[in-house]
This record gives C-alpha cells, sequence and structure tokens, in this order.
C-alpha cells in the first residue's frame, strides 16, 4: 500500500539542530577508541589523535590486554535500500517503511513522496508488502508496553488520542490485565523495582502527577518538591529511585518517602538509563575555548562517574542501549574532520568504544544517521539509516559475533 504525504523533511528527524548549549562539563577523563579491523575498506580509518580535543586526546587503541579487554567484532552488514526500521519482529525479521520520491521539488513546490509498509527477513532477504488491515488494524489502538525487571508483569499503555492514554498492569504469568484508574497526557516512566512502577502522568495545567503504581493496579501520588520544574520532559526510574532533569539541566534523584531531590550531575542535555538499571548514560553541554559542544559519560546508578569519556563532539545523537544493556550505540557529529564523526557503539564489558563507520556507510566515512539508532532483541545487530544519493534513504544492520 502507498500512501501520498508531505515532504521528507518531515518524515525525518534533523539530526544536526542549533541547541542552546550552556556551559562547562566537570569531569576528567581519557577517551579510548578502538579501530574496527577486519572487513572494512582499506581507504578508510579511524579518527586520528588530532584536532580540537580540548584537554582530552583522542586515542586509537589497536589490539587488546586481556580477555575482558576485546574490542567488538563486526560479522557482516545487511543492506537495505531506501528504508528505514520501524521495528524489530523478531531477532531476524524487520518491519520497515520504504520511501519512494514520486515528484520531484521545484521552485514553488515541495517534493512529494509515497511511503509503503513491508516486513524483510535479514536472513533471507524475503520482503512482503503490508496490507492496509495489517498497518492500521480497525479501531487499533497505539499501544506501549514495558516489561517489570523479573519479567512478572508490564505497564501498558494504550492511547485513545495524541494527549489521552488508558493504562494498565499486565500479569504475563496469567494475561490478566487490570485496569490503572486516572488517564496521562505523556508516556514518561520506568519500573521502580519489580513491582512497583513509576509514571509521570503530566498536565496540560502544569507539571501532573508523579504516580507509583502496584502490580495490583493501585497507585498513590509522591510529592516531590522543586521550584526548578515546570514540567518532566526527561525522567526515569531503577533500582528504587527516580531520576529527572529540572530546567536547568541538573540532573536529579529522589526516593519514595523523600519530597527533596539530591542534586547530582549538572549540565545533563538528556539520559538514558539502561535496561538492567545499572548504568546512565548521560549526554551533557560542554564549552572549552569558546567552542560548545557535547559529552557522553557514563554513571551507575548512584550518580558515580564510571571510567572515562564516552564521546565528545559538537553534538551526540541517537543515545540508544541494547535490550541486554551491554553496548550504548550513539551518533556524534563534529566540525572538526579529525574529531569524532559518525557511530559509535560503548562495551560495558571491555570499556571501549568501536567506530562503526566503515561497515554502515561506503559514502563518506563520517555520515550520520536521520533516524534512531535500532537495535534487535538480542542486541547482536544495530540498525543505522542514513541519507544516500540514489535511494534517498539507506538502512545498514550491522551484525556482531
Amino acid at each position: 500500500m502507498k500512501r501520498h504525504v508531505g515532504p521528507l523533511g518531515l518524515k525525518l528527524l534533523a539530526t544536526f539542530v542549533v541547541m542552546s548549549l550552556i556551559a562547562a562539563c566537570q569531569s576528567q577523563g581519557r577517551l579510548t577508541i578502538v579501530e574496527p579491523s577486519g572487513s572494512q575498506p582499506p581507504e578508510q580509518s579511524a579518527p586520528d589523535s588530532g584536532g580540537r580535543q580540548g584537554e582530552r586526546k583522542l586515542t586509537v587503541v589497536e589490539g587488546s590486554s586481556g580477555p575482558n579487554d576485546q574490542q567488538l567484532k563486526v560479522d557482516g552488514t545487511h543492506r537495505i535500500s531506501a528504508a528505514n526500521i520501524e521495528a524489530w519482529l523478531s531477532e531476524d525479521e524487520v518491519r520497515i517503511t520504504l520511501t519512494e520520491m514520486v515528484k520531484a521539488a521545484t521552485e514553488t513546490e515541495e517534493p512529494e513522496f509515497a511511503y509503503t509498509t513491508a516486513t524483510v527477513n535479514l536472513r533471507t532477504g524475503e520482503r512482503r508488502e503490508l496490507s492496509k488491515r495489517e498497518i492500521q488494524p480497525p479501531a487499533s489502538q497505539l499501544v506501549k508496553e514495558q516489561v517489570s525487571p523479573d519479567g512478572k508483569y508490564s505497564f501498558v499503555q494504550k492511547w485513545r488520542d495524541k494527549y489521552t492514554a488508558d493504562n494498565f498492569i499486565k500479569n504475563l504469568q496469567t494475561g490478566e490485565l487490570i485496569p490503572v484508574k486516572g488517564d496521562n497526557y505523556m508516556e514518561i516512566g520506568g519500573w521502580l523495582d519489580s513491582d512497583t512502577y513509576v509514571l509521570a502522568a503530566g498536565s496540560m495545567q502544569g507539571r501532573g502527577d508523579v504516580r507509583l503504581i502496584a502490580s495490583d493496579g493501585s497507585y498513590s501520588v509522591m510529592q516531590i518538591e522543586d521550584e526548578h520544574v515546570e514540567s518532566y520532559l526527561s525522567f526515569g526510574a531503577s533500582k528504587g529511585r527516580i531520576y529527572y532533569t529540572d530546567m536547568n539541566h541538573v540532573l536529579k534523584v529522589i526516593e519514595p518517602g523523600q519530597t527533596e531531590p539530591v542534586h547530582l550531575i549538572d549540565h545533563v542535555w538528556s539520559f538514558e538509563i539502561s535496561p538492567n538499571g545499572e548504568y546512565i548514560a548521560v549526554t551533557t553541554t560542554a564549552e572549552s575555548a569558546g567552542d560548545q559542544g557535547s559529552e557522553l559519560l557514563i554513571y551507575d546508578a548512584s550518580g558515580s562517574l564510571q571510567g572515562s569519556l564516552i564521546g565528545k563532539g559538537n553534538l551526540i545523537s541517537y543515545v540508544s542501549w541494547s535490550a541486554d544493556s551491554t553496548k550504548l550505540a550513539f551518533d556524534v557529529y563534529s566540525e572538526n574532520e579529525s574529531g569524532m564523526n559518525g557511530v559509535y557503539v560503548f562495551d560495558t564489558a571491555s570499556g571501549k568504544v568501536t567506530w562503526l563507520a566503515p561497515y554502515y556507510s561506503s559514502v563518506h566515512p563520517a555520515a550520520h544517521p536521520v533516524y534512531p539508532l535500532s537495535w534487535s532483541p538480542s542486541g547482536k545487530k544495530l540498525g543505522i539509516t542514513t541519507e544516500d544519493k540514489e535511494s534517498l534513504l539507506v538502512t545498514q544492520v550491522v551484525e556482531f559475533r
């Protein structure tokens, strides 16, 4: 099925937006990058150690020093032309959106595109276009689901419209779906522990409730006294703690029973808690010698810095944990070509960062994704979608050993 919609620019997320970055990151550390080996084209190489790296030197490390110090190995890639990944249906099958230009732009009109939804088997290459009914079942709702740490429950949101969702606790052992009273206008939250989901419900008039939802569907409202919060835009929970950023870009933490949060980290643009709750990937804003930029660091659940700097550039975007929390993928854009550029993967076991550009970009070694980075269920495959001169878009699925 094809449907004609607006320009591709409305479909793709503009990766390199002008952000009002604020100053100063206090962390210190050494950046360690592992150079890809094996199947990369010989004319392409990892970023060199020159350039404006502030106080930190970009170091390319070859080889390893021990059994737990191994770089990630790439087994191969799967190319999907003119498409981006919508969802992983299994380890080998993805649901994609194909993009085709049906009318080129003119001086007075924007281009027109057609979009087709299909499934692709990465192992066999088989592709099947989905019917209108498969894409939009009758009376369907947008459903989002988050499984508890012990796998016994899930928090389910069924969105009636753009602003209103019905919430449920699902018992994954019995299949019982327990309604949770009260509407919500935002979808941010997380499992505080195996029996409690915390939801920043949001509101059209203010920041709304923070609800502690039990596995039986009942909930209590948690009072957080913080004059620096108008709404919860970055919010998460893990291991009995709730994390959020305020309007001053300060990452804070609070526990049930407390009313005043603890100040953790300054100058935080965004943060992503790993699925196992062990790590927090924090994107900070920084200013060095008059240059504004971003840094990516890893903290533990208590807010302590773990190891060294992970990434540095003018802009860090599309930060994504694998489901097993063993890998963190992210994209770095640097105006300085000798700095970090492209997609990287941080391995939590070795503490090393691997540059993936030689595996997904045949046009430019610093090509940047235009859709979020997409992990397979096992964390052994990563989908990277970039622009392509011939097919508008191309998705390369990088497969790790």
